[in-house]
């Protein structure tokens, strides 16, 4: 019974970062929200590991873990983009409502409500991920925890001293309109997408890129830290575009 539940726990451990990175967002600590989506992200990894391990795999492990992802990698990054429309200046409007005796007023920026599309988005993946029976070595779509590291290390680079010069453009409202648009479109896609599932059954090739993948990924995050997700995700998009446009 106890070993049942070791992948649970570690599911569980996954939606508890994921509603600290909430708080943390909406706190605006950028940089304790990637770090808290990292732990999710971490566990969300060993909650697989340890079903499969124990051989404790269940439709309820699947469900469970797909509500977890729902809140780490889908409405997380989509509260950090609420928050980055906010900056590059989505105005903020009020609307009072008053019913009998009790009024109140309720501010909100529209314009930033575009960043919740991210977590619908999400939710039609994960929707799809739960009917797909077949178990292959790589990944359809962009996974939604690397889409999530995407979105939530942004903050983080434009701030970075070395993209002082590019703050301008990227943090504009058609900037963030168009990573969104793209967020969605990338997570529900159907290419194959590099997954380290099976590398060892994998061609030389594959290895290879896999390879070159990991080494542009570590020489990113010793320029740039964390912040350095953005870049390392659109590697590994790049990559996967190659592999399945040369049919490696």
């Amino acid at each position: 019974m106890i070993r049942k539940g070791i992948p649970h726990i570690f599911t569980l451990l996954n939606l508890f970062c994921g509603c600290i990175a909430i708080y943390l967002t909406f706190l605006h600590f950028s940089h304790a929200a990637l770090v808290a989506v990292m732990l999710g992200v971490f566990f969300d990894f060993f909650d697989g590991f340890f079903a499969r391990l124990l051989k404790v795999e269940s439709d309820l492990g699947v469900q469970l873990d797909s509500l977890a992802d729902m809140v780490t990698s889908g409405f997380v990054p989509g509260a950090v983009m609420y928050q980055m429309f906010i900056i590059s200046g989505a105005r903020n409007i009020d609307y009072a409502f008053q019913i009998n005796e009790f009024s109140f007023v309720f501010t909100i920026a529209p314009l930033a409500l575009l960043g919740f599309i991210i977590p619908l988005g999400a939710a039609f993946r994960l929707a799809k991920f739960n009917l797909i029976s077949d178990k292959v070595t790589y990944f359809r779509g962009l996974p939604t925890p690397a889409n999530a590291l995407f979105i939530c290390a942004l903050p983080l680079l434009i701030q970075h001293p070395l993209m002082i010069n590019f703050k301008d453009y990227l943090l504009t409202p058609i900037a963030l309109s168009g990573l969104v648009v793209l967020s969605v479109f990338f997570m529900n896609i159907h290419w194959k997408m590099i997954s380290l599932k099976g590398v060892e059954k994998s061609s030389i090739q594959e290895i290879i890129f896999v390879f070159f993948l990991l080494l542009i990924s570590i020489l990113m995050f010793l320029f740039l830290g964390l912040a350095s997700f953005v870049g390392i995700i659109v590697t590994y998009v790049i990559f996967s575009l190659l592999k399945n446009v040369f049919k490696i």
